[in-house]
């Protein structure tokens, strides 16, 4: 589908049916990376709550970056973390479930296609484990340097692998030969890349809380704006795509919001409670 037929929020919403449960990407969708959410937004998913439609954040974050969110954005239920490997609950504060996998043979595979990286796991717990020092970010609250052995003691939810001297393309390519479902590489102030379980996406744990609330995914909305929210976008009912998305993202979605983070979460959700 070519981006100029694909509708825009501000010609109301292409869908005859009402929702029954929204996913949220947090980072430069629900709010601005690392800033905080406008009342707004806040207000919209208020809205939506009181017709009986679940909120659900669906996010790259762990689980102990994405609680404090879900409070502030008054959802309380489950969140879908560390791009799908994790389903934790809010209200419990607790996580539920999680998909791990063997780091082993991904980091003996990518020593060798990107020599002098700096790696990174994440445990189920959303402790950050690395071979060199950095900031997490909003990925995770705690992060702890140990030799390369180490992150491979224990099975992982993610890992990441960061290069000062590699580009988007020689991370492209060794994406290419790595097999795994779930990939996302690009170049911001470091090329990095970032590697989940075969076949785990923010789609697949989202279609387990569809399956736990006996809700089809053909009455799900998805917001998002990144690579990683490709899945959910192409299996949710109506996949929405921020404004601010590139091009081969916003292909892939039936529905273009706002650019701005927040307000074109918004506007969806807007027309979603007046509907």
């Amino acid at each position: 589908m070519s981006i100029a037929s694909i509708p825009h929020i501000n010609d109301g919403l292409p869908i005859d049916w009402t929702p029954q449960l929204i996913a949220l990407d947090i980072d430069d969708t629900l709010t601005v990376h690392l800033g905080n959410m406008k009342p707004r937004v806040i207000e919209a998913i208020g809205a939506v709550q009181a017709k009986g439609i679940d909120v659900v954040l669906a996010t790259g974050r762990s689980f102990d970056t994405t609680s404090p969110v879900a409070d502030e954005a008054g959802i309380d239920g489950y969140v879908v973390c560390s791009n799908g490997a994790i389903l934790g609950d809010v209200a419990q504060k607790k996580i539920v479930e999680a998909v791990t996998f063997d780091a082993t043979p991904v980091i003996e595979q990518l020593t060798a296609l990107i020599p002098d990286a700096v790696f990174a796991v994440e445990d189920m717990h959303g402790i950050f484990y690395t071979t060199h020092m950095f900031s997490t970010g909003p990925l995770g609250l705690k992060i702890q340097e140990v030799p390369l052995e180490q992150l491979t003691k224990e099975p992982v939810v993610r890992l990441v692998m960061r290069s000062n001297r590699h580009t988007e393309e020689a991370f492209g390519q060794a994406a290419a030969q790595l097999g795994y479902h779930q990939v996302v590489y690009g170049v911001a102030d470091v090329a990095w890349m970032d590697v989940g379980p075969h076949d785990v996406s923010k789609a697949s744990m989202l279609h387990e809380v569809c399956a736990r609330k006996e809700i089809p995914a053909e009455r799900v909305v998805a917001i998002g704006d990144n690579w990683n929210d490709v899945q959910m976008l192409n299996w949710a009912g109506l996949g929405v795509a921020m404004g601010h998305a590139v091009p081969e993202i916003q292909a892939k979605a039936n529905l273009i919001t706002l650019a701005e983070p927040g307000d074109g979460v918004a506007a969806v959700l807007e027309a979603i409670a007046a509907s």
